[in-house]
């Protein structure tokens, strides 16, 4: 008989007897959802309505196992929500991550160019012909010092 209690009035296992869907006013499929929690689907459980479930409760009253289906939908949700949330987190790490990688890339590449700038001004012939004569120069413009 539906929501008559069970002889231990404690929970027991799922009969697959229907009464939970023919209450339930969002056309969901309790028993259904409850075999995908308990195997932590969380993915399918949302897929066939987990957040839809409106907690009016009717499922737990017409459950003759006496399974607080109630309790493990909202547990649902919140397990939902967090797994988004963590989803949510791992995608904008991994965005972070991506233009940490494309801006190190760039600075490279800009450290690259200077330091073939600076290389190829340092060797031409006229540096090193002006390195000699400001050398040569500054000789010439300051007083001979003893050697001891």
């Amino acid at each position: 008989m539906p929501g008559s209690p069970s002889p231990s009035g404690h929970e027991q296992p799922c009969i697959r007897c229907g009464d939970c869907a023919t209450v339930c006013p969002a056309q969901l499929q309790p028993q259904r959802l409850l075999l995908q929690l308990h195997y932590g689907h969380l993915h399918d459980a949302e897929r066939d309505g987990a957040l839809d479930c409106i907690e009016c409760g009717r499922c737990d009253t017409a459950c003759p196992s006496r399974i607080p289906l109630l309790q493990r939908y909202r547990e649902a949700k919140r397990s939902i929500g967090e797994m988004h949330t963590r989803r949510q987190a791992a995608l904008a790490a991994r965005e972070r991550y991506q233009t940490r990688q494309q801006r190190l890339a760039r600075d490279e590449v800009t450290i690259s160019e200077r330091q073939a700038e600076r290389s190829s001004s340092l060797v031409t012939a006229d540096a090193v012909a002006a390195a000699i004569a400001r050398a040569k120069a500054k000789r010439g413009t300051q007083p001979d010092k003893p050697k001891p």
